[in-house]
């Protein structure tokens, strides 16, 4: 061998980096914490003590020196709605700084300085993302809010329209704004009737403010009155892609699985974006089937077609993977109205869907024949699902095929056991107790809402979730634990969950969603190197600072994708 040869192999052999000087929990079997991390070739080589560690440096290690920082693997985000997060930069002109009607009105003013006469200027909702957008006039400094007067005056030459906010970001209503040149297009006036659970708000005379208060929590505002407003276009929802992979990076999550379902065009843009190496998360999602719009027989055909690439652990490429399809029940009615603009998915980023029982039962039977993975929504229905698997399950049995009970938000102890039989994964999202006064009554369920501890006990897989309000697993992992709700001010219940336990629904349990807990989750030699550095150890600081420790680094695949003092925060704005 020459020395140039040996030279090579050496290099070749040196960790790629190393972290030292801090606690890592590596959550293997044993709970194992050691001082030091050693990764190569996109897995992790070593664990230990930082001698031993460090031992392995070579001229090419990175090493980073922790200072007493704490490492975890990777945060698993099991319904992050990745996509909708981005729209939030990305979905018309920015207004999320305005406390009020005249802030508001200034920002419309300078857009229409810059915007040809005649073109339409759309804005985001009002109020902040994640989750503080209007619903209350009371939250605007005026008491009011805009009408179509306010918006004239400063865009007399534009059609405008301030859009409502997807209805899971705040309370209801969802309020939307269009002046008068935007009126007209639509067709609006004082004859117009109001459609589904939206409200028309009109003046003394009877004519339309330009203030609209809709019920629905996928708003069709954009689909029955203005369907004359410019659509949400497939560059921006590659660029809300993008622009949410680096925030989700920035929050520690390495892993994330979509499914609640993903339209062809965005699981296009996650390939695309997977295929430029400009994907700094793994995201595993699930396609999103347009049954509101379509036959019985022509999702089949759809599902026999889509079925080679999703059945599985799917397929896909570097950090993109397809997998599995997603059913839902919900209100028919949104979802007879969301057809017509098929295959336009508005905020949504997946097709609404509303089966029948019948219609549930014969696709997931189709599905089950074609060994697809399956999620479906229960926080609405999870009986009439549950007797919807069990009559699936006596067709073609599912309990090796890891079905997803998306949304757990109450189970009695009966369901839970037949949720166990069926082999059912639950993904649950502890952060709908924040609002529970407005989230599938779980104020009034109390200590028996958010039934984690009671899944553990059966032995039912439970992976935790975002849903993107906001999208930090460190604030998942503090709504588990302290079941608090906001407005109410007071806990609903005891969690009876470990911190330590807390911390593996956050970062280990969702793999057994996407089929790879034999290589990724634990910190040990030989699984892929995802984790994540924190400023304070989640599982020794006061429970009042878990939800605000910082990210220091983001390591995925060996390789630091996210660094703080390097990239900053990102904001959503």
């Amino acid at each position: 061998m020459s020395m140039r040869q040996s030279a090579q192999l050496t290099q070749a052999a040196d960790p790629t980096l190393i972290l030292h000087g801090g606690s890592v929990h590596t959550l293997d079997a044993t709970t194992r914490t050691v001082r030091a991390i050693a990764m190569r070739a996109g897995q992790v080589l070593a664990i230990g003590t930082d001698t031993e560690v460090l031992a392995l440096r070579g001229p090419r290690t990175q090493c980073i020196d922790l200072a007493g920082r704490t490492v975890v693997p990777g945060f698993f985000d099991a319904h992050p709605h990745m996509d909708r997060m981005g729209l939030r930069a990305h979905g018309g002109v920015s207004i999320a700084h305005c406390k009020s009607v005249a802030q508001i009105c200034a920002v419309i003013r300078d857009a229409a300085a810059r915007t040809p006469p005649g073109e339409w200027i759309v804005t985001l909702p009002m109020g902040a993302p994640p989750d503080q957008y209007w619903s209350d006039p009371a939250q605007v400094a005026e008491g009011r809010f805009p009408n179509r007067h306010d918006l004239d005056a400063v865009a007399p030459d534009h059609p405008v329209l301030i859009r409502s906010p997807w209805g899971w970001w705040t309370r209801l209503p969802l309020p939307a704004v269009a002046n008068s040149a935007a009126l007209r297009l639509a067709g609006i006036d004082r004859h117009t009737r109001a459609p589904y659970q939206i409200d028309i708000v009109r003046d003394a005379n009877d004519e339309p403010t330009g203030l609209f208060l809709e019920r629905n929590r996928a708003p069709t505002l954009e689909y029955v009155l203005f369907d004359c407003v410019p659509r949400f276009t497939f560059e921006d929802r590659y660029a809300g892609v993008h622009t949410a992979a680096q925030i989700t990076a920035a929050a520690g999550v390495t892993s994330v699985f979509e499914g609640h379902g993903l339209t062809p065009a965005l699981l296009d843009a996650y390939r695309q974006l997977d295929q430029a190496s400009d994907l700094p998360v793994r995201v595993h999602a699930a396609l999103s089937l347009p049954t509101a719009s379509s036959s019985d027989a022509r999702v089949i055909d759809q599902l026999q077609h889509w079925a080679p690439r999703l059945r599985g652990r799917g397929r896909g490429a570097k950090h993109f993977r397809e997998m599995g399809v997603c059913l839902d029940v919900a209100d028919p009615n949104v979802a007879r109205i969301l057809a017509r603009g098929y295959p336009y998915e508005h905020w949504a980023g997946h097709f609404y869907q509303a089966l029948a029982q019948d219609r549930l039962i014969a696709l997931g039977v189709a599905a089950a024949r074609l060994q697809l993975q399956v999620s479906v929504l229960v926080c609405y229905e999870l009986e009439r699902v549950l007797a919807a698997f069990e009559a699936i399950h006596a067709q073609v049995p599912i309990h090796h095929l890891r079905w997803v009970a998306v949304h757990v938000t109450a189970a009695s102890e009966n369901q839970i056991k037949r949720i166990k039989a069926l082999g059912l994964i639950a993904t649950v999202t502890p952060g709908f107790m924040s609002m529970a006064g407005d989230r599938f009554n779980l104020r009034a369920l109390g200590a028996a809402g958010t039934p984690i501890r009671a899944l553990l006990d059966a032995g039912v897989p439970v992976a935790l979730s975002t849903d993107g309000v906001p999208h930090s697993m460190l604030h998942s992992m503090w709504s588990a634990l302290a079941r608090w709700d906001s407005e109410a001010q007071c806990a609903l219940g005891e969690s009876h969950l470990s911190r330590t336990e807390a911390l593996r629904l956050c970062t280990i349990t969702g793999h057994a969603l996407t089929w790879d807990e034999q290589r990724r989750g634990p910190l040990l030699p030989g699984f892929e190197g995802d984790c994540v550095v924190l400023a304070e150890d989640p599982l020794q600081c006061a429970l009042s600072r878990l939800a605000q420790i910082a990210v220091d680094y983001t390591v995925l695949g060996g390789a630091v994708v996210y660094d703080r003092q390097r990239d900053g925060v990102p904001v959503v704005a």
